[in-house]
Parts: structure tokens; C-alpha cells; sequence
């Protein structure tokens, strides 16, 4: 599990300069083309706006558990007043922002149906930043370094980070012994300098150097330029379906981290994730190295939802846990939790299963169509014993659970050492709890009386008539026995 290590990353203060904008989503049904042009026509049903650039960096900061100063220039009209407070109900520092009346705050509006986007307009004004903002960072210097851990630059090419601005930020920080991230953009990268890691995409890296990027051979060679003319400690170049590479000044190769394997919705807002995650890491002195693993595991999580998203730590500790593996019942709580913030609907049944049979399949396919996911509780083998007696269970755990999870109906399978589920019935907090029939007639089972105060239910399945391991096992000896 990785819990210890996600948990190294709360309350580490990251200090966020960047591009901060608003993302708005309007989204609808499309049922018809317009009479008055061959496009269709989207029937509005919601509108919703959410932190977008640099904002959605600090999302993913705080939603991992990390602290975050924002520092950047917004607007003094009605998107930016959203936008701050938007910002603060998030739990960042905003006192730093410096508004100005003559740069509208950043909007970039998407007109979407199901995940297909329609539309994208933006409202911006691309220039670079006034002499007055200037002067207000200049200002606040001490304000806005107090109490970082790491600082974070997030450009996104509207026009903050000019020569000036970037080497303001990064040059604060060397003074403070802090390490720089930098999400980058444009061709020109000496305003960067002395920043200790750029994480540029492949197109970014072939734009940056003017450099063909097709063989492995030639992203390092690209990257080591990138890294050497700019004064960079790293480069961390992010390669989509490819992973991460890692080119770091003290060796002469690079480190790859593959991508994680997950269905992609969306991969917007993955390089954010990815940038929050390696801030949070080095802040916490994690090594390069397992940063980069960790970062590569939230952006697997990103990508798998539609539009700006974040990770949480939850979902990151939750998503390391395989469904083919045996689940430590210290992990229950924290793997159903990560299914209930996925929407999943939760099944759970517990028993022995010392001997496998059709009862016991026909049980489980009854039981998962119930809901997303079924859990199944195995006794122990210590708890088999104190139940059915010293010369059971004739099958082992570490046998019964494989046994289980060779079942495509089965998800998980947590063992237990207690005579009752009562107390894993507790962490999974399950939607049903499913039972035999023969069950009914001894109410409350255990857990029941718990999973009724929230609102689950109790499911008594019928069982397949004359199967059960006991019968099994008399007949074994019945025709194999002594005679």
C-alpha cells in the first residue's frame, strides 16, 4: 500500500505563480441540426464554472492535502471576483493576487454533450505584465515566500512570465534554499534559468530546441540540451500514452516511468496533476525518482475523467490496490471509500468457502448483480477453526482466496480473523450486505442493525438446494473412507 508515502505529502506549502483562469462548461443534449447551418444544436441543461490554469493546479495541491499561495494577475471584473472566490472556498492563500483593471480575468468557455466538446471560446488579453503588478510582487516579496516549501511556476503563455517576472520567482527562491518546478510554455526557456526541473510535453521539447524527437535517442539528446543551455538541475518530459522520461545533469541516460494502464477520457488538466504532485513530493524529500512514479499514478487517475480533474489522495491510495490481490482488512476502509467517491455501488457477503461449489457461484453472480461491485469476506483459517472445528478448513486461506479471485463475478476478497464480519462490515460500510436465506429466520445478522442506520439493506439469496461444503465432505468420506 501506499498510504505512508501519499501521507508525507500533507501540508506542504507550495507557493503557485502562474496563469490563473476560469473554466466554464456549458453542457447539454443534442437532439437536432439547426435549420440555419449544418451545425447542431446543443439544448443547454447545466452551466458550471471551475478553476481552470494555474487554479487547477492548486485543485490538485489541496486535494492531495497540500497548502498553496496563489500569485499571479487577474482581472478587477465580475470573473475574477468568481475566480478568488473560488480560490479561498478551496482553502488558498489569495493574498497575493494582484487585479488589474486593465487585463480581464482569463475565461475559457467549452460548449460539451456526454464528453464530446462542441465548442471552445476564450475571453483574453495575451500581453505582458504591468509595470504596477511588478511592483506590487516586488512589494510583497517576503509576504509571498513566507512559509513555502516549494515554489511552482505554471505558465501557460498569456503573458505573466516575462523575463523579469520568472527570474523574480526563481531566483527568490534559490536565495531561500527552495526548489523550482516549472510547467512550461513557448520556445524560449532562458527566462527559466536556474529553475531545478522543466516539464515540457514532446511537442514542447521539439519547439523549445527545434529538434526531431522520433527515436529515444533523440528526446534525450533534445532534453539534455534543454537541460544544459538553461541552467536546469532536470528535465521531466511528459510522453502521454509513453509515461514520463526523466533527464536529470549527473548521468548520461534517462529514467522512464511507463504509463499506467487505464482507459482515457480526457487528459486535460493531466499536466497538472503531474507538476502538483512532483511539487508536493520534493517538497516532502521524496527522491526524483518515486516522485516521478507517483506523479505518473495521479495522472493515470486524471485521465480516466472528463474535463479539468483532480486526484485525490484518497483515490491514489484506493487505485494502487489490485482487484486480483488480496485486500489487508487494514485497507478495507480506504478501498471502499475510493469506490464510494467513483460512485460505485457496494456488495458484500462473507463465508468459509473452504470447498468451492456451484452454490457458492450461483450466490456470488446473484449477489454482484446487486451493484458495481461485490467484496467478499473469508474467514481465516484460525477462524474456520474456531467455527467448524480442528479438522477444518481443508483448504487453506491463501488457496480459498485465489480460489475467489480466479471468479469474474468477485472483485475483492478481504480475510478476516474475527468469528463475525461485524468489524470489516464497519470499515467497507457496504450498500448491501448479502446473506443466505437461511439467515432470515436468525435476524439481526451481523452488521445489520449498522448498515440500516445509513440506509443499506440486508439481501437474502435462496440457495441451491442440497450443496454445501459439509454435504461435500460426507460424501468424500462416504466413498473414499475406510471399509
Amino acid at each position: 500500500m501506499d498510504d505512508i508515502i501519499w501521507e508525507k505529502l500533507a501540508g506542504k506549502r507550495v507557493l503557485v505563480a502562474g496563469d490563473y483562469m476560469v473554466d466554464r462548461y456549458i453542457e447539454g443534449g443534442v437532439r437536432r441540426i439547426s435549420p440555419e447551418a449544418p451545425v447542431p444544436v446543443i439544448e443547454v441543461r447545466s452551466e458550471r464554472e471551475v478553476l481552470g490554469g494555474a487554479g487547477n493546479v492548486i485543485n490538485n495541491i489541496l486535494a492531495l492535502g497540500g497548502e498553496a499561495m496563489a500569485v499571479g494577475c487577474i482581472g478587477t471584473d465580475g470573473e475574477g471576483d468568481n475566480l478568488l472566490s473560488m480560490l479561498q472556498a478551496r482553502g488558498a492563500d489569495v493574498s497575493c493576487i494582484f487585479r488589474d483593471e486593465n487585463r480581464p480575468t482569463i475565461v475559457k468557455t467549452r460548449v460539451v454533450s456526454g464528453f464530446q466538446q462542441f465548442l471552445r471560446y476564450d475571453k483574453e488579453k495575451i500581453e505582458p505584465l504591468s509595470g504596477a503588478c511588478m511592483r506590487f510582487f516586488r512589494a510583497h516579496e517576503e509576504e509571498i515566500f513566507r512559509r513555502a516549501d516549494i515554489v511552482l511556476l505554471s505558465d501557460y503563455g498569456k503573458g505573466t512570465f516575462t523575463q523579469e517576472c520568472a527570474q523574480f520567482f526563481i531566483q527568490g527562491a534559490r536565495k531561500r534554499g527552495l526548489k523550482v518546478v516549472i510547467d512550461p510554455k513557448g520556445k524560449d526557456y532562458s527566462r527559466y534559468y536556474g529553475a531545478t526541473v522543466c516539464t515540457p510535453n514532446v511537442k514542447e521539447l521539439k519547439e523549445a530546441t527545434g529538434s526531431q524527437v522520433e527515436s529515444e535517442e533523440e528526446l534525450y539528446a533534445a532534453a539534455e540540451k534543454l537541460r544544459e543551455e538553461n541552467g536546469l538541475n532536470y528535465v521531466l518530459v511528459t510522453r502521454s500514452e509513453k509515461g514520463m522520461s526523466l533527464i536529470p545533469g549527473v548521468k548520461k541516460n534517462k529514467d522512464d516511468f511507463p504509463a499506467l494502464a487505464k482507459e482515457v477520457v480526457d487528459v486535460t488538466g493531466a499536466g497538472d496533476t503531474v507538476v502538483s504532485v512532483i511539487s508536493l513530493a520534493l517538497a516532502a524529500g521524496i527522491p526524483f525518482p518515486q516522485a516521478c512514479k507517483m506523479a505518473n499514478r495521479a495522472a493515470s487517475v486524471v485521465v480516466s475523467k472528463f474535463g479539468s480533474a483532480t486526484a485525490t489522495k484518497m483515490e491514489l491510495i484506493g487505485d494502487s490496490i489490485s482487484k486480483k490481490e488480496v485486500v489487508a482488512q487494514k485497507d478495507a476502509e480506504v478501498l471502499a471509500e475510493c469506490l464510494r467517491q467513483q460512485g460505485k455501488k457496494i456488495v458484500f457477503t462473507n463465508g468459509c468457502f473452504d470447498i468451492l461449489h456451484a452454490g457458492h457461484i450461483s450466490s456470488f453472480r446473484h449477489a454482484r448483480a446487486l451493484g458495481d461491485v461485490l467484496i467478499v469476506g473469508l474467514n481465516s483459517d484460525a477462524s474456520v477453526r474456531r467455527i467448524k472445528g480442528e479438522k477444518r478448513p481443508v483448504i487453506g486461506e491463501k488457496d480459498r482466496a485465489a480460489l475467489l479471485l480466479g471468479l469474474e463475478v468477485v472483485d475483492y476478497v478481504i480475510i478476516f480473523d474475527e468469528d463475525t464480519p461485524e468489524a470489516l462490515i464497519h470499515a467497507v460500510r457496504p450498500d448491501v450486505l448479502v446473506k443466505g436465506k437461511d439467515w432470515e429466520s436468525k435476524q439481526p445478522v451481523a452488521g445489520q442493525e449498522f448498515i440500516e442506520s445509513y440506509g443499506g439493506r440486508v439481501a437474502f439469496m435462496r440457495l441451491e438446494e442440497g450443496l454445501s461444503t459439509t454435504s461435500i465432505i460426507e460424501k468424500i468420506k462416504n466413498s473414499y473412507g475406510s471399509k
